[in-house]
């Protein structure tokens, strides 16, 4: 995946994402954020925060793919 991103997510992402599985797991009625929550918010929470190399769009992959892949390895 690394081929394929130009700029990455930086701190306030991974601020982001803990901020978001925090108010989920709150929200289902959890006192703590599970790895699911980050599996199901990755997405939503980084889509915007990366771009991707001109190989990589020209390929077809898009942002989604990417963070798909990199949830799945979570």
């Amino acid at each position: 995946t690394d081929k394929h991103v130009a700029w990455g997510p930086g701190p306030r992402a991974s601020q982001s994402l803990t901020l978001c599985a925090r108010a989920r797991a709150l929200y289902d009625g959890r006192l703590a954020p599970s790895i699911d929550d980050i599996r199901a918010l990755a997405e939503p929470v980084l889509q915007h925060r990366m771009a991707l190399t001109f190989a990589a769009r020209a390929e077809g992959t898009t942002v989604r793919d990417v963070v798909a892949k990199l949830a799945k390895g979570i």
